[in-house]
Order: C-alpha cells, then sequence, then structure tokens
C-alpha cells in the first residue's frame, strides 16, 4: 500500500513525541499511527484529506485515550469544549469589569466551525440550565 503523503526521517518519532506532549495515553501507538498514516478521510465528516496536514489526532483530554483522526474542523470546532475555569462542558467564565459582577459565564457551542450557540449568564447554575436545555432541544448537534 502506497503512502498519500512523503514522510521525512523520525516522522514517527516526532508524532510520538507530540501526541504524548498534547496528552495522548496508549499501549497502541503504532496502530494509532498506521491509522493516522493511511486514513483517505476524516473519520467524522468524511471529508477526503488533501494533504498530511489535514489529518488530526483526536483524543479525550480528560482521561488521554484516543478518539479517532479527524479534519481540522472537526476537531477543533465541534468538540465539547470542558473549561479549566468551571469545570463544565460548553461553559466559559470570562472576567471583564464591563460585567456587573465582574464576570459572566458564557455557553458556547459551535458546529462546522460556525457558532450556533452563544449565551451569557451571571451564574453557573444558569448557564447550566440554558445549556442543558439547548443539548436537549437539539440533540441533532451532538450525535
Amino acid at each position: 500500500m502506497s503512502l498519500p503523503f512523503e514522510l521525512y526521517k523520525g516522522h514517527k518519532a516526532t508524532k510520538k513525541y507530540q501526541w504524548r506532549k498534547m496528552g495522548l495515553i496508549t499501549d497502541n501507538f503504532d496502530e494509532i499511527y498506521n491509522r493516522y498514516i493511511y486514513i483517505s478521510q476524516c473519520e467524522k465528516c468524511e471529508t477526503p484529506y488533501k494533504n498530511s496536514r489535514d489529518r488530526h489526532m483526536d483524543h479525550c483530554h480528560i482521561n488521554g485515550e484516543f478518539r479517532n483522526i479527524l479534519c481540522k474542523n472537526c476537531n477543533t470546532m465541534d468538540r465539547q469544549v470542558i473549561d479549566t475555569n468551571t469545570g463544565y462542558k460548553n461553559i466559559v467564565k470570562i472576567n471583564e469589569n464591563t460585567y456587573k459582577l465582574g464576570h459572566c459565564f458564557r455557553i458556547q457551542i459551535s458546529r462546522h466551525g460556525k457558532l450556533v450557540f452563544n449565551k451569557e449568564r451571571s451564574t453557573v447554575e444558569k448557564a447550566i440550565e440554558i445549556r442543558d436545555k439547548f443539548i436537549l432541544d437539539n440533540p441533532e448537534y451532538f450525535l
């Protein structure tokens, strides 16, 4: 089987180092690497890859578990982000003096690189309530 793009010397070692640095935890590195090299389209949206830069290793940032090989859009724009300030998916704490309390909690949900939901609330409890209602009303965004 021919490679879909040319590999430079040390490519495999470099990827292994980069992926571990990003938080990937696996005993099956060779299997994931081969999948990364030979796959021809995104495993989520099925968009064909044009070059090696289109491929991204997707993994859980909490437990380090490998999930898929995705295109940039699917890897960066469609994920449900867990904010380190709040600990909740899709809820970000924004600190600014322009807010009455000095901060707000913003619910942000993106799909295919476009922001589809963006609301601000004064408490994290209200933000969770609004986010959960949006998820229940729009399950197609979370398949």
